[in-house]
């Protein structure tokens, strides 16, 4: 949320009174009995330390939950539950002289060291966990009257007398929350005070925001919200955790409810004194709202919000509101979007705003590039935010930067760079401190970029492995889009690879829903290995007609219009390769203009192709000995196989129509068809594979190789049978 919700009258003002309750005088007693029982074992003190830091933070529990606990077998304190009972069992004896007996033996233990010149290793620490809460607990009960010390007693006694009228412990067993505990499932009975609700609150909030993983499962969170909320009806933070815990499936409607609920509860009040404080919370409330429309792409709605935000925001002078509504503007703002990011940079440098400032550096770098300026002044933004990240520990924006970078190096073809830049952001989340992790959006996408990396190598089992990691790691919204994404691309690939077009179509069609842009280049794919270039040329159109295209994909539709002209008339036909050539050179200029080196080496290889066709072998023998060391570096086995393929088809085209020096070129051909061969085989190409072997024959055929000849033969006839495809595009690259 943008604004700390403790700081509006209500909440900083509000009571801090703590009800005791018979659960709260059971631990008591468990404690007083832990320093009085002195010889102690070290697996005894270790046990109850965990024991003592749940019980302490859980919702108020019956005396036989408590006593069930102790008696868990993971723990040896069976010592100390026996002690328990027997104390429980005094006390009830006793009566309220027992209970005041209680609160002196308390006061006794926590008195400063020096009145205990033997320094007994049974006091209790005044600045401990442990001390801090009896200490708490001592001062609200010397603020009871009798009466109502009397209705403690009262209380505890009843309480008491249910349990051991219970012969089963463990069938009234309350289940904690899985913060605290191992246990998901919560009871009707269980009663939260507003500190342990806080702390609840706190931790599954900040699990949702950074670790979505170690928070509870939707169903059981919202579960535990309703109860909160039947204790503190009043609670706002509860509903905004019932906000996010929306957001992470998707819920709009729940959400924007829970959203309304949360800022109802800090409406100002009437008799509050300052205008701000008055409009402060309706101000947050609008920019929170747009921030919800906007995570759910109702830009119009959200851009309502913001300016009903920025106008209160002016009115109150609240330059802080102003510059995160700035923020949110340039994100959901396509017109003037530079010009927003560069402001939003200097004035929350200027009012010391570090995570807006992170934020909008990261923000500006991936607009630059997108706008073809200098890659060494974009990285140079990067290094500014990453300072900014390590100097305020900022660990989102860290998992952000890394993100960044990696996108960047393989918006620019270094793939090798982006592959590192995604493991190095999943070593920063990794080792000792896993309690500072962050399992965001940037986190799923480098697990995504590694499996990205395995598929261009054909490591399709350890694919399967790491998009069953994210499936797992991240199954909520917004990152499970992410890997559902990548992960149907890639069973596209593997379909496209196989020439199963039929699978290959279906699950374009399924990528749409998803991501309607990249569903149109795959179909457009399809159309072009099954040789319907009408429709083809349709879906290129459709994806000209796309706002925003970035340069990357407007070079992705060139190529495959040009494939298109290129396979749709006879080879050899000058008038469809001038027209690919031309559009070739288009895409070139838009490369070289946006620094996409990959992609330019792979434009340069489809004009050697296109220079083959048409009867110019040398200048596309020029052509490939300029791009392919870049294809080489930074792709993957399909695109170096190819690479090698048409390298080779060059050698041949070029090579002397007779005599020793063409079967000299005709062999160095041929290693490289046998490294395409390789590669092919390894990312299981086989439609591609078939048509190596069917050029391998010919060649060894030509320089009378008849045994590789016919064992190349008999690899082709073999892979035919196992998968039976019908090629009709050998002459694209």
């Amino acid at each position: 949320m943008f604004k700390d919700l403790s700081n509006s009258d209500e909440h900083s003002n509000k009571s801090q009174h703590e009800i005791i309750t018979p659960y709260k005088v059971g631990v008591l007693l468990l404690i007083k009995e832990y320093c009085l029982n002195i010889p102690k074992a070290i697996n005894e003190r270790r046990d109850f330390c965990i024991v003592a830091l749940k019980i302490i933070q859980a919702p108020d529990m019956d005396i036989s939950s408590l006593l069930t606990m102790l008696n868990n077998p993971d723990y040896v304190l069976q010592r100390f539950s026996r002690n328990l009972e027997i104390e429980c069992n005094h006390l009830l004896k006793t009566g309220i002289e027992g209970l005041l007996e209680l609160f002196d033996a308390l006061t006794r233990l926590i008195k400063p060291s020096q009145e205990h010149p033997l320094s007994s290793s049974h006091s209790l620490c005044r600045s401990s966990v442990l001390g801090l809460y009896v200490r708490r607990l001592i001062v609200f009960f010397e603020q009871l009257s009798f009466s109502e010390v009397a209705q403690l007693y009262d209380a505890f006694v009843k309480n008491y007398k249910k349990q051991t009228n219970n012969n089963d412990l463990n069938t009234t067993t309350t289940r904690l929350s899985k913060s605290l505990y191992n246990n998901n499932k919560f009871q009707q009975t269980n009663v939260w005070d507003a500190r342990q609700a806080e702390l609840l609150v706190a931790q599954q909030a900040h699990a949702l925001q950074t670790d979505e993983h170690k928070a509870m499962p939707p169903g059981e969170l919202q579960k535990l919200v309703r109860e909160l909320l039947r204790s503190n009806p009043h609670y706002a933070e509860a509903h905004y955790l019932s906000y996010l815990n929306c957001l992470r499936v998707n819920e709009y409607c729940g959400a924007i409810d829970s959203l309304y609920h949360c800022f109802d509860r800090l409406a100002p009040l009437d008799n509050r004194t300052h205008i701000d404080d008055r409009t402060k919370t309706f101000r947050y409330a609008a920019l929170n709202l747009a921030s919800l429309h906007g995570q759910f792409n109702n830009n119009d709605v959200a851009k309502n919000a913001l300016k009903e935000a920025i106008m209160m925001a002016q009115e109150a002078g609240d330059n802080i509101c102003l510059q995160l509504a700035n923020a949110w503007m340039y994100h959901l703002s396509d017109d003037n979007k530079g010009q927003l990011i560069e402001r939003s940079v200097g004035k929350a440098n200027s009012l010391g705003i570090t995570h807006t400032t992170s934020l909008s550096l990261i923000s500006s770098a991936h607009d630059y590039s997108m706008k073809g300026k200098n890659p060494v002044y974009i990285f140079q933004m990067l290094v500014k935010s990453d300072v900014l990240n390590c100097q305020h520990s900022m660990m989102d924006l860290m998992s952000m930067s890394y993100m960044e970078k990696s996108a960047l190096w393989s918006y620019y073809g270094k793939f090798e760079m982006s592959i590192l830049n995604s493991q190095l952001l999943l070593l920063h989340n990794c080792g000792d401190k896993k309690q500072y992790m962050f399992n965001g959006t940037s986190t799923c996408q480098a697990v995504v970029n590694l499996a990205n990396a395995f598929v261009q190598l054909g490591e399709y089992k350890i694919v399967d492995v790491i998009f069953n990691h994210a499936k797992n790691r991240f199954p909520n919204e917004p990152s499970n889009k992410i890997w559902m994404l990548h992960k149907q691309l890639y069973e596209f690939t593997k379909m496209m690879r196989h020439d199963r077009l039929i699978d290959a179509e279906f699950i374009a069609n399924q990528i749409s829903s998803l991501d309607p842009l990249e569903s149109k280049f795959c179909l457009a794919e399809v159309s072009l290995a099954k040789g319907d270039y009408p429709n083809g040329l349709n879906y290129i159109d459709d994806i000209e007609l796309f706002k925003n295209l970035n340069p990357q994909n407007r070079v992705r539709a060139m190529i495959l219009s040009s494939q298109m002209i290129s396979s749709s008339v006879q080879p050899g036909d000058g008038t469809s390769g001038t027209k690919s050539i031309v559009l070739l050179n288009h895409a070139l200029e838009i490369c070289t203009k946006n620094y996409l080196s990959y992609y330019e080496a792979i434009v340069k290889m489809h004009l050697a192709n296109i220079q083959l066709t048409i009867g110019m072998p040398n200048q596309a023998l020029n052509v490939i000995d300029d791009a392919i060391i870049n294809i080489l570096s930074h792709g993957g086995w399909f695109d170096q196989a190819r690479a090698f393929v048409l390298y080779a088809k060059c050698l041949i085209a070029t090579a002397p129509k007779f005599g020793n020096k063409r079967k000299l070129v005709i062999q160095n051909s041929i290693k490289y068809l046998v490294k395409a061969q390789i590669n092919y085989h390894k990312v299981e190409a086989f439609g591609r594979l078939k048509n190596t072997l069917y050029l391998l024959s010919m060649f060894y055929n030509e320089i009378d190789f008849k045994n590789e000849r016919n064992q190349v033969a008999f690899e082709y006839r073999q892979l035919d049978q196992q998968y039976p495809t019908k090629t009709n595009a050998i002459m694209l690259y």
